[in-house]
């Protein structure tokens, strides 16, 4: 349980920063990305980092790829951090928080089975 309780640490630190820093959300973003792909091990069933990974990794190229679109972006990267921090540690609320962001907001195609969060209570 530790690795997971590390990853969500950090996680919950940069989620905050971005609320609370004058740095760009992006920059707190591509840290969010960077714990999530593989910046901490996760060993212990929790999920939670490969969803992260793909709502923050699609947010980063939203704000690459359309720079266009850079500032609403930038605003969903808040919105995702906001709620993170609103729900993280609730099971039913994380799945039903990574189902909403990966498939309402950011057009994921949908599969059978929605994203779970599994991890020792």
């Amino acid at each position: 349980m530790k690795d997971s309780e590390a990853f969500r640490a950090a996680v919950r630190e940069r989620a905050a920063f971005m609320l609370t820093d004058a740095a760009s959300p992006y920059d707190r973003a591509l840290e969010i990305l960077g714990l999530s792909s593989g910046g901490l091990p996760l060993d212990d069933g929790d999920e939670a980092g490969k969803w992260l990974a793909l709502i923050w990794g699609e947010l980063t190229d939203w704000f690459e790829l359309r720079p266009a679109q850079a500032d609403q972006a930038e605003a969903h990267m808040v919105t995702a951090a906001r709620e993170w921090l609103a729900i993280e540690g609730d099971q039913e609320a994380e799945a039903h928080y990574f189902d909403r962001w990966l498939y309402d907001i950011l057009g994921f195609e949908r599969h059978l089975d929605p994203p779970r969060v599994q991890k020792e209570s």
